[in-house]
């Protein structure tokens, strides 16, 4: 049994990821501000789902929070940085704390959960990160420019804490999907077309398939869009 952090637990691609590591035997340390909604999934296990309630946006919550979950599962093998906020509109229309909740939430809250993290898979010989970003962090979008701006940034330290942690055995993989159909941005999950957003479940199994590649083997970045997604 493996004991991974997953961020943004409580719905969408969070959820889908928890209950297919739990289903498989591992441990799931999972993060999310909706407690209720964490204990609602972690009722669907027999004890392998781990409720961590935490508002990534709380800057100074998030080691405490997360050393003591470590610390009582005796262990972490690797974490998913799942947690993401945005909103489609003008970047005049963003207030500045909202700006400020975006970049902590997508970017700022990723690098304290490393942070967190990696002493632990250094210590123990090796582990394996996962950052959820987007296929925006590789192309503009009019009226999304924070969180536009939050997953370039996490393209960049993806890819240099790769190149700075793979001679200690830790793997890490950004994963950039196209449209999911999921609850972001005030929409509502289950109403997506089937051709032009990814399922949540799907997206999930493809995400696993990135951790159980050969020890060998690195997988750097990966893409993944509906085949039926008009714009990428």
């Amino acid at each position: 049994m493996r004991t991974w952090i997953v961020t943004g637990a409580s719905r969408g691609l969070g959820r889908q990821l928890a209950l297919q590591l739990a289903g498989r035997g591992d441990r799931v340390l999972a993060v999310a501000r909706d407690a209720g909604g964490l204990q609602a999934l972690a009722a669907h296990t027999d004890g392998r789902i781990v409720p961590v309630p935490l508002d990534l946006a709380e800057a100074r919550a998030i080691r405490p929070m997360l050393e003591a979950a470590i610390a009582a599962a005796g262990g972490i093998d690797g974490a998913i940085n799942n947690a993401g906020i945005g909103a489609y509109k003008p970047f005049l229309d963003h207030d500045e704390d909202e700006l400020l909740r975006v970049l902590q939430v997508n970017l700022g809250a990723v690098m304290q959960v490393c942070r967190v993290v990696l002493p632990h898979l250094v210590a123990r010989g090796g582990g394996q990160i996962i950052n959820i970003g987007s296929d925006l962090g590789r192309r503009p979008l009019a009226n999304m420019a924070p969180y536009v701006a939050t997953k370039h940034g996490l393209l960049g330290l993806n890819h240099s804490l790769l190149r700075e942690f793979r001679d200690r055995n830790v793997r890490v993989t950004l994963v950039n999907p196209g449209i999911i159909d999921t609850g972001f941005g005030g929409g509502e999950e289950g109403r997506g077309d089937g051709r032009g957003s990814l399922r949540p479940s799907e997206l999930a199994a493809q995400v696993l398939a990135v951790l159980d590649a050969p020890p060998g083997i690195v997988i750097d970045e990966i893409t993944l869009h509906p085949l039926g997604q008009g714009d990428f």
